[in-house]
């Protein structure tokens, strides 16, 4: 799962038969995210009724298909919650790394650019 923030939605009137009711948000992943590919936004389906402006929690892969409605679906992203608050530790913002595939060190997101329960 990844945190980003929605800064989109697409529109298509032409898409596979199983995504017609779909709700498609593009979503920017923030800094603490490192793809595996070039690309730095997502698409993702919505089914939590998020908006532009919202921080989500995306997940990936076979659970984002699950949750669309079964491992047949196309679909590799989800949004499944909209963030109302994030609070990390100095500590661990400080390590110069909190997980494998993570190269570069955490930055703090200011607090006025994360989540602060009010829905825009």
């Amino acid at each position: 799962m990844i945190l980003g923030r929605v800064i989109g939605q697409v529109w298509a009137t032409r898409r596979d038969a199983r995504l017609q009711r779909a709700k498609l948000l593009v979503i920017r992943p923030h800094a603490i995210y490192e793809p595996a590919f070039a690309g730095r936004h997502l698409v993702a389906t919505d089914d939590v009724d998020a908006g532009v402006g919202d921080d989500v929690i995306v997940c990936l892969g076979a659970p984002a298909r699950a949750s669309a409605g079964g491992n047949d679906m196309p679909v590799d992203a989800a949004v499944l919650g909209v963030v109302d608050r994030v609070e990390l530790a100095p500590d661990v913002l400080a390590a110069p790394g909190a997980a494998p595939g993570i190269r570069r060190k955490l930055v703090a997101i200011p607090a006025t650019s994360v989540g602060t329960g009010a829905r825009r």
